[in-house]
């Protein structure tokens, strides 16, 4: 009788898996008297034998409700996949030649997501527009999405033909025909994504809704395929984090943080880094915007004022001066310390 019940009772299981189940529905299924010596058996091999077996799971408020478990097969990882990392590339400058040299801290691998995160007006687009430059032609094709880059009326925006124009260093047209598609989305990004290009999404806005923002992005890059997504998030000034809080990153395989530095520079910080080549998360480097906001400019590395040890001032009797050598900064260009 025990066999013959446990044997019904998973082939019950089965067609419930993912799903919730009440004893009362098993109970009817089975045909089962409640209170019955069967009905005691059923009660003994959910609360235990399928529990044992991971085969389900007790919702934990003593209501008799239980999770079936999804079946889980051991991962054969030593046939798994052996792909390099790509030949992926970060912004530069191409003004002056300065550059953050990001591919030498960082791998990125097919399938990847890098996160831009930063304040208003301090060059995520010019970040975001540059990587997508960059690696155009690594990809089969390459899908922007954005709400800001067209007018009301849906037409695209001057402000974005001036900075595609100004971005001389990238060949954005074949034949007449643009090396990436635009669309203006502003919303359900993840049903977008082009699995196997390249995807940038400048940017991402879930307002009043940014508890999603980690559903979100995993649904993002489990759409990704062999290509990688490049998503930029608001993060309010003097935050670690973008909107959504720590969540944001939970998904990202490369994060960049960019922040003011000084009054009319900005200073990009090596977050999360999944695939590090050598001393990677927490390097910083300063950087300014040129050509109305489309390239990049004298950029190099900053670290942590020895002076002032970060803070910007120094104590002088009862009052605070700014500091003499990063000059309320914080920081100071590597090479003059």
């Amino acid at each position: 009788m025990t066999e013959r019940l446990s044997d019904r009772l998973k082939e019950y299981l089965e067609t419930a898996r993912g799903r919730v189940v009440n004893l009362r529905d098993i109970r009817a299924f089975l045909q089962i008297e409640p209170g019955s010596k069967a009905d005691q058996n059923l009660r003994t091999q959910m609360a235990t034998t399928m529990v044992t077996q991971k085969l389900v799971k007790p919702s934990g408020l003593n209501d008799a409700n239980y999770k079936v478990l999804l079946p889980v097969e051991p991962v054969k990882w030593w046939n798994g996949n052996d792909a390099e990392p790509l030949s992926f590339k970060f912004p530069r400058s191409y003004g002056d030649g300065s550059e953050f040299g990001i591919e030498e801290c960082a791998e990125v691998f097919a399938g990847d997501m890098i996160l831009i995160t930063g304040d208003t007006n301090f060059g995520k687009t010019a970040i975001a527009l540059s990587i997508m430059g960059e690696n155009l032609n690594l990809f089969p094709n390459t899908l922007l999405m954005g709400s800001e880059y067209t007018a009301n009326d849906n037409k695209i925006s001057p402000k974005f033909k001036r900075r595609m124009r100004r971005m001389d260093w990238v060949e954005w047209m074949v034949d007449g025909k643009p090396k990436f598609t635009l669309l203006p989305i502003g919303a359900d990004y993840e049903d977008y994504i082009e699995s196997d290009w390249q995807n940038i999404i400048d940017w991402i806005s879930l307002p009043g809704e940014y508890y999603l923002i980690d559903r979100v992005m995993k649904a993002m890059k489990d759409r990704t395929g062999n290509g990688v997504v490049t998503a930029v998030l608001q993060k309010n000034k003097g935050q670690e984090f973008a909107e959504g809080g720590q969540r944001s990153e939970r998904y990202a395989d490369v994060v960049l943080k960019i922040d003011p530095y000084g009054e009319k520079e900005s200073m990009l910080t090596l977050g999360k880094v999944k695939a590090p080549k050598g001393r990677a998360t927490g390097r910083m480097w300063a950087f300014s915007i040129v050509d109305h906001g489309a390239n990049l400019h004298n950029i190099r590395e900053i670290v942590k004022c020895s002076k002032c040890w970060g803070k910007g001032y120094l104590r002088s009797g009862n009052n605070n001066a700014r500091c003499p050598l990063c000059q309320g900064k914080k920081y100071v260009d590597m090479y003059d310390v």
